[in-house]
């Protein structure tokens, strides 16, 4: 689903892009968790919330939507952030 999204120098842990309706779907981890981009499904809407240091209670960025057609541009602009500050 988010294959022409380039998440480098992420590595994806976690893909279960089949089903979207899960907690746990995607998730890039970026030097061994220093940062992490994390998809999922909650309480109805997708959250995409990008974290630093495992701090997943105050994530820099966070995303919702209810659409799973407006999940990939998200997923994208997060994938942008997380670029703009390791490029820092």
């Amino acid at each position: 689903m988010f294959d022409d999204i380039d998440f480098s120098p992420g590595i994806i842990t976690f893909n279960e892009t089949r089903d979207l309706d899960q907690e746990d779907i995607f998730q890039v981890s970026y030097f061994e968790g220093k940062y992490t981009l994390d998809v999922g499904w909650y309480r109805n809407e997708f959250a995409v919330y990008v974290i630093r240091a495992y701090d997943w209670e105050n994530p820099l960025l966070e995303k919702r939507c209810t659409e799973a057609g407006m999940l990939h541009a998200l997923v994208q602009e997060c994938s942008v952030y997380v670029g703009d500050i390791l490029s820092r």
